[in-house]
């Protein structure tokens, strides 16, 4: 959001900006929707790796609607891929607060679990209440998700790997299944195997 509100916008940039949201309102038709093309060319630069670009394009979404839900989604990706795991939580509550949209509530919640539970695994050993409060919302989360969507193949996948950290491992199996069921996207090398040895040693 272009450091706001700590950083004040220079008057050159805030011309700038102006004249930004004139141009793309009458190029798209309409705040509203120059916005969602905004944010739909940082999802497409997240995809191709190109992590300033895409902050640039949600930065450009949220200027022309500083309500799009799509906007702070993508800050939160983008803030995520950093490494900024904090940060990004704070801007997926924000989509979350904001999602006017019932058809994206479920991959929303997927990447809320997601990240909450990565955060959760970072935390270190003498925090071990914070770790399992971020897990149980994580949990939460996907719980929301697929109960939204039941054949929604990301959130049973990324579930999957979140109970694995959280060393369930005959629920992460489970939830793992059903992924592959869906044809969800392949988990990461060696997760099926390493999850079937812990398995294994737990009997």
């Amino acid at each position: 959001m272009y450091g706001k509100p700590a950083i004040v916008r220079p008057e050159n940039l805030k011309k700038a900006d102006e004249d930004f949201v004139r141009d793309a309102t009458l190029k798209f038709g309409g705040r509203e929707a120059a916005s969602r093309a905004m944010a739909a060319q940082g999802w497409e630069a997240i995809r191709s790796r190109k992590l300033d670009l895409a902050m640039q394009r949600f930065n450009q979404s949220w200027l022309l609607s500083p309500k799009n839900y799509q906007a702070f989604w993508g800050f939160g990706a983008v803030l995520s891929e950093q490494g900024k795991l904090v940060e990004a939580i704070e801007q997926l509550q924000t989509a979350r607060q904001l999602i006017d949209d019932a058809a994206q509530l479920s991959p929303l919640l997927c990447d809320v679990g997601a990240v909450r539970s990565e955060y959760a695994a970072h935390l270190p050993p003498e925090k071990q209440l914070e770790r399992a409060q971020h897990f149980v919302i994580a949990n939460q989360s996907f719980t929301a998700s697929v109960e939204r969507d039941p054949n929604y193949a990301a959130a049973w996948r990324e579930w999957a790997i979140s109970l694995y950290k959280q060393e369930r491992y005959s629920e992460a199996w489970i939830k793992a299944q059903r992924a592959k069921e869906l044809k969800a996207e392949p988990f990461p090398a060696d997760f099926l195997r390493d999850l079937q040895n812990k398995l294994s040693n737990s009997k």
